[in-house]
């Protein structure tokens, strides 16, 4: 057994750069498989602790609740935690801040996240506490025990199922403070307070008035939106009444794919069939170069599995050493790389890396998994050799190559050398193939984002963010924190954001959520189903948006008009206000459009409830409207839509506002002149800095956005190009070197009848371009089809969900192809001229002294 150690190890050390190939063959997948999973694994436990800390440990909420159903869902059988608090309405400052008000739950709202900073939890009626955030945005100092007035808004639905508003003005005694991190209050998020509840006392609301909300933990971390939904269903709950945690959900998936996440699992498979490929190729060549002295052990007397011992211990040895450098390397790998890439939706490149034992087993399965991959078949022919066929090797073909027409057309355009070249790369056509698989395998993973890149501006111009823009610039709007109908843009904002340099038009809308009164056979059973409404009641309310824009961008609704007339909107000669009406909703389960209203038509006649404030009180009055046009199914991707949450009704702007008693605006769209964007931005931030959750929505930072994710995307994936284009020129350079070595005879003799050292290296040299062409084709083949089933995946979803033809043209990536065929020809002339170096040393007689 020593004795085909120390051969193994003797071959090894004799083919020391073959060697040194193999290891790095190994350790380049190692590192990478590793490294990346490291990464993920690491961004993916930090994501989910920040979650945690910011959003709570609940994974859904179920509202509008009584309290029989608070229990089934308590005693659910797939719940395992569960949190309840009713819901006391909201909060609402003068200045229209406004916050969710629950009762006092200490596991609700450790639940949601909460911190108490300061103070105790309400223990008595009128003690109040709110968080850090609410007193800041409310202008108030963080003073325990001060008096706080609000108004408390509730809607409900009274006894008829009519929904209706109650408010009444309140004090509160501030007796604690909750905190979350800084992070939480970065992006979107909710305010909540809380003050003491008991039943059957006198509560700030009347009992009838009281709803329930619950949160809850699954049993199951597996499909969670899947399994929150079916209790929703089992329970008969509105859609409206049900939603996700959803930043925890997308961290608890991200954590649980991240071995299945089809991004990495994608890299590590190009990787490591390169490597397997890479590997098989230097242990065949390694067998060529072995078979005359395995010929002469079978000789005297070595069995087949003595023979195959010597290659099987080299493999093993390869293994070690490759598994222990790729582990190290993938190690430095996973630090560099906590910097460079993002895989989570969270920023958490300062995060620390954990290596876990799982990643450790996995690299180390992928790594043997390549070695025996790989040198299984030169095992097994090793063991195939007789003393015989030994003594006859030779790497020529076993039979003649004919001479065909395109031989002659070869040769034309690239002399002599050119058809030898073209003969000598497939003289061994297996080798040709492995290398060219291997060269290809970057490719089209190249090829698919340079051509994304190419084509960017289309792609970030034609996503529902941009275009709900319309030719907008800037849309400033209000967060979720803010009563509309206490605050808003006035006409002296309107005013002072004309008058800035660089504003070329605006435009104002006024939007409110009302309700349809209908028969409930006159709705479609799928959006009954969906919005949890029963047959038992004949007339049912459904929640509607009521919008009304200015003409001039009315007049751009144009092109979304399906049937009907925009005109119509300011006739006033009919009984009833003309509307434009959008009659789908977007049912996220079978990601496409629906309708709501059963065979609504131009003509009639809706009733709709419209929230309306007279004397700083809020009540639903109703009012009759005229169907004049109905919306494509376009407008929820490309209009100024809810993006299909709901029913959408457009009036007359004036009109709305008379009869809503509202003299604010909810929005403001701005258009800039080229070039005055930064501007422009500026000056509306330095107008809205003294109003509370206002903010700019703009259509450049959607763009910009879009373009970081996808630069993080990029980067990666140029990695793995770079990594994967190494592993494949150890390859061509290997090859070209054995080659060398395997022909000197050959070479020999054809500088013996007159070929120059220059036309040897011309030859070797467009060997290596010949392999690098064939790659560029199989990966322009590969790399344009996944162009081309990527756009045609977009537009097919574009076309069930919005109805929306062509949303991307696919254009043939000649840029791609030719930029990577570029990158893969330098390489393959770059490693067969470092080949051929060998060429001016070679001595003609000692060649012809060679046996092949």
């Amino acid at each position: 057994m020593n004795v085909y150690i120390h051969l193994a190890l003797a071959y090894l050390k004799k083919q020391r750069g073959r060697t040194i190939a193999l290891v790095l063959g190994v350790a380049l997948a190692v590192m990478l498989v590793f490294g990346t999973n490291v990464i993920f694994e690491s961004q993916s436990r930090n994501q989910l602790a920040n979650i945690y800390k910011m959003y709570g440990t609940y994974q859904g909420i179920f509202t509008n609740l009584n309290k029989d159903l608070t229990e089934k869902i308590k005693n659910d059988k797939d719940v395992s935690k569960s949190a309840e608090a009713a819901n006391l309405g909201n909060l609402v400052t003068d200045n229209g801040i406004s916050m969710i008000l629950n009762s006092t739950d200490k596991d609700y709202i450790e639940m949601n996240g909460y911190t108490l900073i300061k103070g105790h939890l309400p223990n008595k009626q009128g003690e109040i506490v709110l968080e850090s955030q609410a007193l800041k945005k409310m202008g108030l100092k963080e003073k325990l025990g001060e008096t706080i007035n609000f108004k408390i808004k509730k809607e409900y639905k009274d006894e008829n199922g009519m929904n209706q508003i109650y408010m009444e003005n309140k004090s509160f005694k501030l007796v604690g403070i909750l905190d979350k991190p800084k992070q939480y209050y970065e992006g979107y998020y909710s305010l909540r307070g809380f003050t003491y509840f008991k039943e059957g006392e006198k509560n700030v609301l009347p009992d009838n008035l009281i709803t329930y909300e619950e949160i809850v933990k699954l049993k199951s971390k597996a499909n969670l939106s899947g399994q929150l939904n079916q209790i929703r269903e089992r329970y008969n709950i509105g859609r409206w009444d049900y939603d996700l945690n959803i930043q925890l959900v997308t961290a608890l998936d991200d954590y649980s794919s991240q071995n299945t996440n089809d991004s990495v699992r994608h890299f590590n498979i190009l990787i490591v069939i390169t490597a397997i490929l890479l590997i098989y190729n230097m242990f065949n060549i390694s067998l060529i170069d072995m078979i005359k002295q395995i010929g002469m052990m079978r000789a005297i007397g070595s069995s087949k599995k003595q023979v195959r011992l010597i290659i099987g211990f080299q493999s093993l040895f390869i293994l070690i050493i490759g598994l222990s450098l790729g582990l190290l390397m993938g190690i430095a790998f996973s630090y560099i790389g906590m910097k460079l890439f993002n895989f989570a939706f969270l920023d958490v490149s300062q995060s620390t890396v954990y290596i876990s034992g799982k990643n450790i087993w996995n690299a180390v399965i992928v790594g043997t998994a390549t070695v025996i991959l790989s040198s299984i078949i030169p095992i097994w022919m090793s063991g195939r050799i007789s003393p015989i066929e030994a003594m006859r090797k030779s790497d020529k073909s076993g039979k003649r190559q004919k001479n065909r027409g395109y031989h002659k057309f070869i040769k034309k355009i690239s002399g002599i050398t050119g058809e030898m070249a073209y003969k000598n790369v497939w003289r061994n056509k297996w080798r040709t193939i492995i290398i060219v698989v291997s060269v290809a395998m970057a490719g089209y993973l190249f090829i698919d984002d340079i051509a994304f890149l190419n084509n960017r501006d289309a792609v970030y111009n034609t996503t529902p963010y941009v275009l709900n823009m319309q030719d907008y610039d800037f849309k400033l709007l209000f967060g979720p924190n803010i009563d509309l109908y206490f605050t808003g843009y006035t006409n002296d904002d309107v005013k002072a954001i004309s008058q800035i340099e660089g504003v070329k038009k605006v435009g104002t809308k006024v939007s409110m959520e009302g309700f349809l009164e209908s028969d409930v056979n006159g709705l479609e059973n799928d959006f009954k189903k969906y919005n949890g409404i029963s047959d038992t009641n004949r007339n049912v309310e459904t929640m509607i948006e009521v919008k009304g824009y200015d003409d001039d961008q009315l007049q751009g609704f144009k092109k979304y008009i399906d049937k009907g007339d925009m005109s119509s909107l300011n006739d006033s000669s009919d009984k009833y206000p003309n509307a434009i009406v959008f009659n789908y909703y977007y049912d996220i389960f079978k990601h496409k459009l629906e309708g709501i209203r059963k065979d609504l038509k131009v003509g009639d006649t809706m009733t709709i409830r419209i929230p309306v404030i007279r004397n700083g009180k809020i009540a639903y009055e109703e009012g009759n409207i005229r169907v004049g046009a109905l919306l494509k199914q376009e407008w929820t991707a490309k209009g100024d839509s809810t993006r299909g949450a709901r029913m959408e009704i457009i009036l007359p702007q004036k009109y709305l506002m008379t009869i809503s008693g509202k003299s604010t605006y909810d929005q403001i769209s701005v258009q800039s002149e080229a070039g005055k964007d930064t501007y422009v931005y500026d000056s509306i931030n330095k107008i809205l800095k003294d109003k509370p959750f206002a903010g700019v929505e703009s259509k450049l930072s959607y763009i910009e956005k879009s373009q970081k994710g996808f630069t993080g995307v990029l980067k990666s994936d140029m990695v793995i190009v770079a990594l994967i284009l190494l592993i494949a020129g150890m390859n061509v350079y290997n090859t070209l070197k054995t080659n060398l070595l395997i022909r000197t005879n050959e070479f020999s003799t054809l500088r013996a009848i007159g070929m120059t050292v220059k036309q040897l290296k011309s030859m070797i040299i467009k060997e290596s371009i010949i392999y690098g062409l064939l790659s560029s084709i199989i990966a322009a083949l590969i790399g344009s089809y996944n162009v081309y089933s990527f756009y045609s995946l977009v537009n097919r979803q574009y076309k069930a969900g919005f109805n929306i033809s062509e949303r991307l043209q696919f254009k043939f990536p000649v840029i791609p192809i030719l930029l990577y065929s570029a990158i893969v020809i330098v390489i393959c002339i770059l490693s067969s001229y470092v080949s051929a170096k060998k060429v001016e040393k070679l001595n003609i007689v000692e060649g012809l002294n060679i046996i092949e």
